[in-house]
């Protein structure tokens, strides 16, 4: 019969297997801390009755750190023929073997399963071996199909052999869609069911879409979870989500995880909302129920949408009942469980819209006939102009409102309809009246303008424009509606002009003749200061230059010379830049117009007599000489220095690191290939200069030393080598080599040339002392005589698990020691025994035979060496059987005539316990188990009540209780 036709028949049996696994689900004493959060959040916060909410319930994980459970784990390796594109398949098997180098074994254990084509698939069991399981994953190659519901069979087939304290595991890699995605679904649903966590990698294209690619959305259906599930483009990141599942191996925040969510009903679920989950809910009337096997270090994130039930039900409702609750097994085994807490969700009923406001203008002091139209109006609902009430309010019906205006400021007044829920509408009004002058001052004002005019009146908004004439107002400043001030403008003629006021809503007045200019005044090119009026002769002083009539095309000049206007502030002031002089003393500056006009100020500008430097000099450099290689700072002392000089090291010109003043500055060296003195010189801008001859020496480097060593940590080792030792020194190079005796080893790690890490080589069998040299690539060396010391490997036992148990043997035992290995021999009380499982050097598991006696024996483990270590275990003697005790005969009466089927309840029956009705010994019916036995009563002599109780083999008896025939 095929694996696919015996796969239910598995999954049966699994589920067995799975049922009596994981002791530490069966304890009462839960964890100390819990490890799970749960939140709920919905979005958007406010909704109306005809829309819809996304609910998200965030489940949050955190493990602790501190406990690790065992894990079984399958790893299914796709190696069908797509797989060689990219040469992806050497990607997966690297990633898959740096998974197996990163798992811990002597905690978990790991299989493989190779699979494309049902007859190309092949597997390898359960195993602690690492080398094994690496070994099988090298000759992979990749062709044939992709069978992905096979190879699932094949793996949940090894796990069915799992230990039963390790949880199950299964991780799948494949690049492609399986030859039957339905098949993988179900075989995939069906680990899961059967108690196995499903771990799943997509190995997508370099350009394919995740969110589009089918063979992606298949594995994310597989996965236990969405954090479950990973994937990459082309293979890049694969080795680093393959380390990222060993992190989460053994580690979980909770198990056995089942989230039951009930939505209140004042709303209803959203058909196929929930469909991106992973897993997918169980929807039941409002009940939406999500089940999956354990929760990790992360986010879970489950969405769905609600939407309101009765639509004219609105206020702040409560997403979800309290009776909402998510249950789990926390890492100690224990049932617990948290109520989810609920959301409010804020319901509205429709809002109210204004479509159009009939008579939208009036007059400010109100009283006009408004109608509003719209939708969704609430009877007796509030109506603001701008900050007012309305008062008089007309409901015509849902779509229509009749008010009377109230009055207002000049200008747009926002109209607002307020339902009873406070939901609210606004349309457009505006408050129209031309403005009113009632008096203003002055009514004149010079050809120039800028004269302030103060207007008094009525309607004036703000905004509101003035002209004078056919010119707007410079400025304007708004104080309220009956009160504003303008500058007027400059004139376009002398003369009376037109005063007109112009709101910014169209309404305007005119006030003819309202404002006369006076004649204009000429003014002429001018300078009146220029300041500073004196500096350097290298020039760069800014200058200020105020006047009259000054233009953006004025030309500048300083004596004979030019300069352009550096800024243009206005026609009273510019800024320039003055020119360089040859020669200290005044000179005129002027200013010529593009018209010709022309203005000059005699001696307005004078250049400084510069001082006399003197001679910079040399007085001390520290430090005075260096290495070859240069880069050292040094300090050089005089006087004179100016900021801009060259400093030279002989004809090397170095730039100056930093002046301090001008007694003072630094440098840094440059590099020399000759080892001699050089001069140091330092010019400044004006050409003076000072030299220090030899005044810097470069020194000929020192011959380098031969290293030492002052430490070997640790200086002793197991001979068969291994052992990580730090060398500390002086002098040792990178690229030394290390003998230990006459054996050579390279640096391990290189630290710095005082110390170096390096891996003591085997001992070739030699127990004892041997001489340590580092000999550096130059060939100097140093040698420790009897510098380490190679020990015997000898066994230890550090701890046993249990240490003791019942005659009858079979328990699987646990030893944790030192130099365990695959040769030595395991006696228990002198009676060689096999090695069960050897996980690695420091633990192994046995099982116990059995033994006559109760007592302690010693079991001894032998290298091949002779060496052995020694503990004990204890055989118990078998605890005294209880007497059987009756608690309840059911039925307690029947008819003499007997044939009455009778059940008795109590503690400490046997299968060949025998049943005594007055001196009548009763065939034993059935053997429920120790507490339950069954019985048929035999025929009676006598009415009346008769003794009835139970004698177990050993002779022990059982209180009486009694029969009645009747």
């Amino acid at each position: 019969m095929s694996m696919r036709k015996n796969f239910k028949l598995l999954v049966l049996s699994f589920l067995l297997v799975f049922t009596g696994m994981f002791g530490f689900f069966t304890t009462s004493e839960a964890a100390v801390a819990d490890y799970v959060s749960v939140t709920k959040v919905v979005n958007p916060t406010t909704i109306t009755v005809e829309e819809e909410a996304e609910v998200s319930l965030n489940i949050k994980g955190t493990p602790p750190s501190n406990v690790i459970m065992p894990n079984d784990v399958i790893l299914i390796i796709d190696k069908s023929g797509s797989m060689q594109t990219d040469n992806r398949i050497n990607a997966a098997k690297n990633a898959a073997k740096g998974f197996i180098d990163l798992m811990d074994m002597t905690k978990h254990q790991v299989g493989i399963v190779g699979y494309s084509s049902e007859a190309a698939t092949s597997s390898l069991p359960l195993t602690t071996d690492t080398a094994a399981a690496k070994q099988f994953i090298d000759p992979i190659v990749a062709s044939g199909g992709t069978e992905t519901g096979y190879a699932i069979d094949q793996a949940i087939t090894l796990l069915s052999s799992h230990r039963p304290e390790a949880q199950p595991v299964i991780v799948i890699m494949t690049d492609g869609e399986a030859n039957s995605s339905q098949a993988a679904l179900e075989r995939a649903q069906a680990a899961k069911d059967a108690g196995i966590v499903f771990y799943t990698i997509a190995l997508l294209g370099p350009n394919d879409n995740p969110d589009t690619s089918a063979p992606n959305e298949l594995l994310k259906q597989m996965a236990t979870t969405n954090s479950h599930h990973h994937f990459v483009l082309g293979s890049t990141g694969l080795a680093e989500i393959y380390a990222a599942i060993v992190a989460e191996i053994g580690v979980a925040s909770a198990y056995n995880v089942v989230v039951s969510d009930i939505i209140s009903e004042d709303f209803e679920i959203v058909p196929g909302s929930y469909d991106s989950n992973i897993p997918q809910p169980v929807q039941s009337g409002n009940t939406l129920t999500w089940s999956f096997l354990e929760l990790k270090n992360n986010d879970l994130v489950f969405k769905y949408k609600i939407r309101p039930v009765d639509k004219k039900k609105y206020g702040s409702l409560s997403v979800s009942t309290s009776a909402s609750v998510i249950t789990y097994n926390d890492y100690a085994g224990a049932s617990r469980s948290k109520a989810i807490p609920s959301a409010k969700l804020n319901v509205k009923l429709l809002p109210p819209s204004i479509t159009s406001v009939e008579e939208s203008t009036g007059h400010p002091l109100g009283g006009e006939t408004v109608t509003i139209n719209g939708a969704n109006f609430q009877p007796n609902p509030t109506v603001m102009m701008g900050n007012k009430t309305v008062v008089d309010v007309q409901y015509i019906n849902e779509n229509q409102l009749v008010i009377k205006t109230v009055a207002g400021n000049q200008g747009p007044a926002t109209v607002k309809v307020i339902n009873t829920d406070g939901q609210f509408a606004t349309g457009d009004y505006t408050y129209l009246a031309d403005p009113v002058v009632s008096s203003y001052t002055p009514n004149s004002g010079p050809y120039v303008g800028g004269t302030s005019v103060f207007l008094y009146g009525d309607y004036f908004m703000n905004g509101m424009k003035v002209k004078f004439g056919d010119n707007y107002a410079t400025s304007s400043k708004f104080y309220n509606k009956g009160y504003v001030v303008v500058v007027a403008p400059p004139a376009t003629v002398a003369g009376p002009v037109d005063l007109t006021l112009e709101n910014p809503d169209g309404t305007s007045l005119v006030v003819p003749a309202g404002y006369t200019y006076d004649e204009p005044v000429v003014e002429k090119l001018s300078i009146t200061s220029i300041s500073p009026n004196s500096g350097k002769l290298a020039g760069g002083e800014v200058v200020y230059i105020e006047g009259t009539l000054l233009e953006t095309t004025s030309k500048v000049f300083f004596g004979d010379t030019e300069v352009p206007i550096n800024t243009y502030y206005s026609d009273k002031k510019i800024r320039v830049v003055a020119p360089s002089s040859s020669t200290p003393g005044p000179i005129d500056v002027t200013i010529v117009n593009d018209s010709g006009e022309t203005v000059i100020v005699t001696g307005g500008y004078s250049y400084e007599t510069p001082p006399v430097l003197p001679d910079p000099t040399i007085t001390s450099i520290a430090p005075n000489s260096g290495q070859l290689l240069g880069g050292e700072i040094i300090y050089i002392d005089g006087t004179g220095f100016q900021d801009g000089m060259k400093v030279y090291f002989g004809d090397v010109e170095v730039p100056v690191n930093r002046l301090y003043s001008s007694s003072r500055f630094r440098v840094i060296v440059p590099s020399s290939s000759v080892a001699e003195s050089v001069d140091i010189k330092v010019v400044n801008p004006d050409g003076k200069e000072a030299v220090a001859i030899g005044g810097y020496t470069y020194l000929t480097p020192p011959p380098k030393a031969p290293p030492t060593i002052t430490a070997i940590t640790p200086n002793s080792g197991l001979a068969t080598g291994g052992t990580l030792v730090y060398i500390d020194g002086t002098g040792i190079d990178n690229g030394a080599t290390i003998n230990f005796g006459t054996n050579s080893v390279a640096i391990g790690s290189y630290y710095s040339a005082t110390r170096i890490r390096v891996t003591a080589p085997s001992s070739n069998g030699l127990i004892g002392s041997v001489d340590v040299t580092i000999i550096n690539p130059d060939g100097q060396e140093f040698t420790v005589p009897g510098g380490y010391t190679y020990l015997e490997v000898t066994p230890t036992i550090t701890s046993i698990t249990p240490d003791n148990g019942p005659l009858a043997g079979g328990d699987i035992i646990y030893v944790n020691g030192t130099n365990f290995d695959s040769k030595m021999t395991l006696t228990v009380d002198g009676i060689e025994v096999p090695v069960n499982l050897l996980y690695s050097s420091t633990r192994f598991r046995f099982i116990v035979p059995a033994r006559s006696t109760p007592g302690s024996v010693p079991i001894v483990v032998t290298l091949q060496s002779g060496t052995s270590a020694t503990t004990s275990y204890t055989y118990n003697a078998p605890p005294a059987a209880a007497a059987p005790v009756i608690t309840a005969i059911s039925p307690a009466y029947g008819p003499l005539n007997g044939g009455t089927i009778v059940y008795l309840d109590g503690t400490g029956f046997t299968a060949t316990s025998k049943i005594l009705i007055g001196t009548k010994e009763v065939t034993l019916n059935r053997f429920y188990t120790d507490t339950r036995l069954r019985f048929i009563v035999p025929a009676g002599t006598v009415l009346g009540a008769t003794d009835v109780k139970v004698i177990n083999p050993d002779g022990q008896e059982s209180n009486v209780v009694s029969y009645d025939y009747r």
